[in-house]
């Protein structure tokens, strides 16, 4: 009895402690390569009108040792596309210099190297530009911060824009003369 108790403990204690590694945690998963009218472009280079394209190929990759696959993107005019950096944003859309910039897509902080992501200028609907001083939780900390947002022409945002607010509850006639 004592010998099947031994047992069962280093058993469940093998189960509770011991490593366990999924079958594909040897090879991690590595980004595919994006190819836009076969040029090789960053993936936060993907900031363009989905209207402009023609057709995607997925090319998956058997090789381990090297990226995931390929996803190569055809538009319909190669030319149309005019990609800005987000430094190149900032100078067009911003009056003032700043040491601290945060940047926002969709109102989506951006966390990656801000270097590396470019948008197509005509994919861009409107660019909000803030002062830190000018939202109250951030005025005493993050005086020299500026916010940029960029928002983009998905249709969520086209219709966003397009919206009418109206402020108060009193309806007041305006005669006609």
């Amino acid at each position: 009895m004592k010998t099947i108790a031994f047992v069962f403990f280093v058993l469940l204690t093998l189960k509770s402690f011991g490593q366990v590694k999924e079958a594909n945690s040897y090879y991690p998963q590595k980004e595919p390569w994006f190819f836009l009218d076969s040029v090789k472009i960053n993936k936060n280079q993907m900031y363009f009108n989905p209207d402009k394209i023609v057709r995607i190929n997925v090319v998956k990759s058997d090789n381990t040792n090297q990226n995931s696959g390929k996803v190569y993107i055809s538009s319909k005019n190669p030319k149309d596309f005019n990609f800005i950096t987000l430094t190149d944003i900032e100078r067009t859309y911003s009056k003032s210099k700043s040491a601290s910039v945060l940047f926002m897509i969709d109102n989506k902080i951006l966390k990656d190297n801000i270097l590396t992501y470019k948008i197509d200028s005509d994919y861009i609907l409107a660019v909000e530009v803030l002062k830190a001083t000018e939202i109250e939780s951030l005025k005493s900390g993050f005086s020299n911060l500026k916010i940029i947002n960029i928002k983009l022409k998905t249709e969520e945002n086209i219709a966003k824009a397009n919206e009418i607010y109206i402020r108060g509850t009193d309806i007041t006639r305006i005669p006609y003369n």
